[in-house]
């Protein structure tokens, strides 16, 4: 499942994550640094935060994570679909806020599951650099099929060059043991509903410290579930937001998201509940985001105002 972005994808890249693929031991390069305060490893926040600086959302990061700072976060920035095509001084003004809140800033590019040629990927990851100054890079549409390794290795060494310390993929499912070492951090779930316990219990042991998982259309925060598997991943993000963009608002539980993560002692924010009428979509497990709203829809939908999601 692929949903950092929502685009069409080739049906030879389409895995389910029921396949005999497995993660093993997936190399930390480079491990995504924290901004907590503490010795122990804590599984922190991973955030698609496209959502426009401006609306409330991006304060409201900083405002939970001042309250809980040993929780670790990384936001995810998505200006276009990517950089665009200039600097965007709103874009730049919260990406500052952010680090200076000790938020862990990541830039949104996509490789179409292989298919985009490398120099516009790094182009791409380049602009980031150069105009936001960002932590490091999420790449989405990633390929889970042999033969990508040395694409996604050669994108990992163009980020760390540029002196950027984090990647982050997301084939949204399982991957094959060759891809051992290309990404800081792998995606390894992203659909409506909680994964299941067991499926998070496969990669106990290995792939905890760089692995995460995305839930979306999750209407109550379950915290039980949280703390529970918050044990077999790096990272996570549970919404009650979903389609057709689960990812242009921050969940409306977002306060008490991260203070179940957190281990210290801390104060805890409140944030009023979403629209009760909102309802909850469900799709198949394995189902890609994708498949259910071309990107040239979303284009559309934000073209006026240059926010994407």
């Amino acid at each position: 499942m692929e949903g950092f972005s929502i685009r069409t994808a080739p049906k030879s890249q389409k895995r389910s994550g029921s396949g005999t693929q497995i993660i093993l031991g997936l190399a930390f390069l480079t491990s995504i640094s924290r901004p907590a305060r503490s010795s122990t490893r804590s599984t922190g926040v991973l955030i698609p935060l496209y959502t426009h600086p401006t609306d409330g959302s991006w304060s409201e990061v900083v405002r939970v994570h001042a309250s809980h700072p040993l929780v670790p976060i990384i936001a995810v920035i998505n200006p276009s679909n990517g950089p665009g095509g200039s600097q965007n001084p709103e874009y730049l003004t919260g990406v500052r806020n952010l680090q200076n809140a000790g938020v862990t800033t990541l830039g949104y590019v996509y490789t179409n599951y292989g298919e985009r040629s490398k120099s516009s990927v790094e182009s791409e990851v380049s602009a980031y650099k150069r105009w936001y100054s960002v932590n490091g890079i999420m790449i989405d549409e990633m390929s889970n099929t042999q033969g990508f390794e040395s694409y996604y290795s050669a994108l990992n060494g163009h980020v760390k060059s540029l002196g950027m310390t984090h990647t982050v993929g997301n084939p949204g499912t399982v991957v094959p043991a060759s891809f051992k070492g290309t990404l800081d951090c792998l995606v390894i779930y992203e659909n409506s509903g909680l994964p299941p316990i067991s499926e998070l219990q496969r990669y106990r042991g290995h792939a905890a410290p760089n692995s995460a998982y995305i839930s979306y259309g999750v209407p109550t925060l379950d915290t039980a579930f949280e703390r529970a598997s918050a044990a077999y991943v790096r990272w996570l993000y549970i919404t009650d937001a979903s389609l057709p963009n689960p990812y242009d608002t921050l969940t409306s539980y977002f306060s008490a998201e991260v203070a179940t993560l957190d281990n210290g002692t801390s104060t805890t924010a409140s944030r009023e509940p979403r629209n009760p009428d909102r309802t909850l979509k469900h799709h198949g497990r394995n189902q890609r985001l994708a498949e259910l709203e071309p990107r040239a829809s979303r284009r559309r939908r934000f073209v006026s105002t240059g926010l994407t999601t």
